[in-house]
């Protein structure tokens, strides 16, 4: 069965490439009869069979009237199928363990002709390949949509259960319309593909602070650390502060002795570490201990990095021989979401 459905793959792939958007057409669509349209034309065969028996000329004449529509039918069902255009739009952040929302455009070329009936969207079955064997996933059930009666985008799910980059399993759309005789269907492959970041698990964060002229080997660790550079937050006036920080209009204000903290950011720079032991050996053995002991840690150091990202704090992130330079912003959370989800085989740049 591997060797025919390797066929089978390499046949689509060719027939039927990934694309962005698919327009259906001769190319892509599939169309037999189906369970019912089977008993129908064994309907009509019995028909036939009976009146050339007996002669009877209505019977006979009732058997061509229904294989006419079944052959209409034919028809009818391909020219509807060929209507459907679909388009995938932009899949959103997804983690380890969730459920991706993929969410399809149908018909979005504001043409009145377009598709009709019911059309049945899911994913075909996929192994994916794992560093201790070959798993088969089974994906979601059959996602239904009236094409006279729905609203863009069509959402479907799939689950997630390995960090990395996903390519999506082709998707099979099927329609029985307008009868139910035929069974019109075909296998899209869409060329976006998604990264799957570690399951976050929620843990203390530990920032290793080093000098710009350090290296990280000799860092120290800490969660914060307070100066006098960029002003952050006010507290309570303790006994023995400096004069200096004290706020004074906020004294005068009638609001207490406060002072003001502020926060060195610009002599040291907080990094986001992964165990040496990882970071000097990435490949793993076979054994299934170290691999769910990086997956732990890897998932703790996603944490940290949506929360610091949350908190607007700048960081760097050093996983051995990958490192991103200290930033921050939404572009800088996600270059470090990917090295983590990519390690150790990430082709990871600086920020």
């Amino acid at each position: 069965m591997t060797v025919i459905n390797n066929y089978w793959n390499k046949w689509l792939n060719k027939r039927i490439p990934a694309a962005a958007q698919h327009q259906l057409n001769h190319h892509s669509i599939f169309i037999l009869p189906s369970k019912f349209g089977v008993l129908f034309l064994s309907l009509c065969v019995l028909l036939f069979l009976l009146g050339t028996n007996y002669q009877n000329n209505l019977m006979l004449l009732l058997c061509y009237f229904l294989l006419a529509i079944f052959l209409v039918n034919l028809l009818a069902s391909y020219i509807n199928f060929a209507r459907i255009n679909l388009k995938i739009g932009k899949c959103p952040e997804v983690f380890v363990d969730d459920n991706l929302h993929i969410p399809l455009w149908l018909n979005t070329n504001n043409s009145d002709n377009t598709a009709h009936g019911l059309l049945h969207f899911t994913f075909q079955k996929t192994k994916q390949k794992s560093k201790q064997s070959i798993k088969i996933h089974v994906l979601p059930a059959t996602t239904v949509v009236d094409a006279d009666l729905f609203s863009n985008p069509i959402s479907l799910s799939q689950k997630c259960q390995q960090r990395g980059k996903l390519t999506l399993s082709r998707v099979t759309v099927e329609s029985f319309y307008p009868l139910g005789l035929y069974r019109c269907w075909t296998h899209l492959a869409f060329t976006h593909q998604i990264t799957v970041f570690p399951k976050p698990i929620p843990c203390e964060i530990q920032l290793h602070l080093s000098e710009h002229n350090r290296t990280n080997d000799n860092a120290t660790s800490a969660n914060s650390l307070s100066g006098h550079d960029d002003f952050s937050h006010l507290k309570t006036y303790q006994l023995g502060e400096p004069l200096n920080h004290v706020a004074w209009k906020q004294l005068a204000k009638g609001r207490g002795m406060v002072s003001k903290q502020f926060d060195s950011a610009g002599h040291q720079l907080g990094w986001l570490k992964l165990s040496s032991d990882y970071a000097k050996r990435p490949l793993l053995n076979s054994n299934n201990a170290p691999v769910v002991a990086l997956e732990k840690e890897l998932s703790k150091l996603c944490y940290q990095v949506i929360e610091l990202s949350r908190l607007q704090q700048t960081f760097g992130l050093d996983l051995g021989d990958h490192c991103i330079a200290p930033n921050n912003g939404n572009d800088h959370r996600l270059a470090c979401l990917q090295a983590l989800a990519n390690f150790p085989n990430g082709n990871v740049t600086n920020v």
